[in-house]
């Protein structure tokens, strides 16, 4: 579990490009992310926003592949080191431009539908 204090520069914002709106922006649904599910993201310490979530055993989440069922986007920077939980924000329904999500992103557009979402493709 992530009980230990975090510090941030005062003005650090996550890039949120990603994010058609500030629709549902507000409301993000608290969630735990499967912390033995992160070794991708433990060398750059940290897993960015907009990272495609699906739901994972145990009511935890992880990382989607494209196989996956979509059950929303991380919505801010969440920092990781170690195999422990991370407690985050997951935005649950709302307007994502596809080409502003994280590199290494599966192809969300092509993922089994999930109606909350709307998927705007920009040239």
């Amino acid at each position: 579990m992530q009980l230990a204090p975090k510090y941030q520069v005062r003005g650090e914002v996550t890039d949120q490009k990603w994010l058609g709106s500030a629709h549902a922006t507000d409301n993000a649904r608290t969630i735990t992310i499967d912390g033995t599910k992160l070794d991708a993201f433990t060398e750059r310490g940290y897993v960015p926003a907009g990272t495609p979530l699906t739901e994972a055993t145990g009511g935890k989440f992880a990382p989607a592949t494209a196989s996956d069922e979509l059950a929303g986007f991380l919505l801010v920077d969440q920092p990781v080191g170690s195999t422990s939980d991370v407690i985050a924000p997951l935005l649950d329904h709302g307007s994502i431009r596809v080409k502003f999500l994280p590199e290494g992103a599966p192809d969300v557009t092509a993922m089994p539908a999930n109606p909350h979402f709307i998927f705007v493709k920009e040239a």
